[in-house]
């Protein structure tokens, strides 16, 4: 069955996004809440609901999969396309280990970018970079896990009613796809009905939800129940608006300053937009200074209120990683 016909334009070339309306995080446990030495995620394990407008809305996963692994590389080699090749001694990984997998350094100039595992041996890992560009060294640490997916996030659609209503994920180049889930299948699939269940969502990177009516929706029933306890980095390409947000289910609302973006803006250029939900209508564009956020009117807008987890739209010139801060973790 095709579903071109539900299929709508979400964002347009200008940009776009709104805030995020997360309700009382539900934890499943509350043990050990301090993550352990190098983990990049903590040991609570939770879901929790987001109330949705009739309509279109922007939000932004607050949970990501568990640390399947933590460890510190022994040497960085490449491999013969001239792919990162990170080795870890004394491992002895079973083939399939990291079938759906990212890996994440812990320091260096790409510190919270996850690269994806692209194969690996017993004790290596290839990435989806070069040494060079990943700045990945010998004596760095990193931590892989499975990635994010609509199915590890929604295994049960969440309660967004079957092939009707749908979740938008924008690439890299500005193309949208949206999603719906087959309750046949118990899938998620895409328009044309192919299988995209396993349809990946980086940490921090946005999503457009479209519901038919105003309803809840449970975010973290499935192996996506985990707090990311340390800083994320997120890729942007020039021109192309992106969807961000903080990774943090647990804080009460933050600020457009608390986010931790302005390191990476280019004063006067790179801007930030927040969208109001329903028929994402713009509602603020910011752009940095140097030292501030600022509105449309010249004001201080360091300390506008952001739901917990909201996205916001960041437009940029110039293709760059952008850094989100990392996640104060507390019940």
């Amino acid at each position: 069955m095709k579903l071109k016909s539900a299929i709508r334009t979400i964002i347009s070339l200008s940009p776009c996004a709104q805030p995020l309306h997360l309700m009382r995080l539900l934890l499943i446990g509350l043990m050990g809440l301090a993550p352990s030495a190098g983990a990049a995620t903590s040991d609570i394990v939770g879901f929790y609901p987001i109330s949705l407008p009739q309509g279109n809305s922007s939000w932004v996963c607050g949970l990501v999969a568990k640390d399947d692994f933590v460890g510190t590389a022994s040497g960085v080699t490449t491999d013969g396309q001239g792919r990162a090749v990170v080795h870890f001694a004394g491992e002895t990984w079973a083939p399939g280990t990291f079938s759906l997998h990212t890996a994440e350094p812990q320091s260096g100039v790409c510190a919270g970018l996850g690269f994806d595992v692209l194969a690996h041996s017993t004790d290596t890992l290839t990435l989806s970079t070069t040494p060079t560009a990943g700045g990945l060294t010998t004596g760095m640490s990193f931590s892989v896990r499975r990635h994010c997916t609509l199915g590890g996030l929604l295994p049960d659609g969440g309660g967004l009613v079957p092939l009707v209503d749908s979740i938008t994920l924008f690439s890299s180049t500005g193309s949208q796809t949206p999603h719906f889930f087959n309750s046949t299948l118990n899938r998620w699939v895409d328009g044309e009905g192919n299988d995209r269940h396993d349809t990946v969502i980086p940490p921090a990177r946005g999503m457009v939800i479209y519901a038919s009516q105003a309803r809840t929706v449970m975010f973290g029933h499935g192996e996506v129940s985990y707090v990311k306890a340390t800083a994320s980095k997120v890729a942007v390409s020039a021109r192309v608006p992106t969807i961000v947000g903080p990774i943090n289910p647990l804080s009460a609302n933050t600020t457009l300053g608390a986010l931790g973006l302005t390191g990476t803006l280019q004063i006067f250029n790179d801007s930030l937009v927040i969208l109001d939900p329903g028929a994402l209508n713009q509602r603020g564009t910011y752009l940095y200074t140097g030292t501030s956020l600022i509105d449309g009117r010249g004001q201080n807008a360091n300390n506008v209120v952001l739901p917990t987890g909201a996205g916001v739209v960041i437009n940029v010139d110039t293709a760059k990683n952008i850094n989100l801060n990392a996640v104060q973790v507390q019940p």
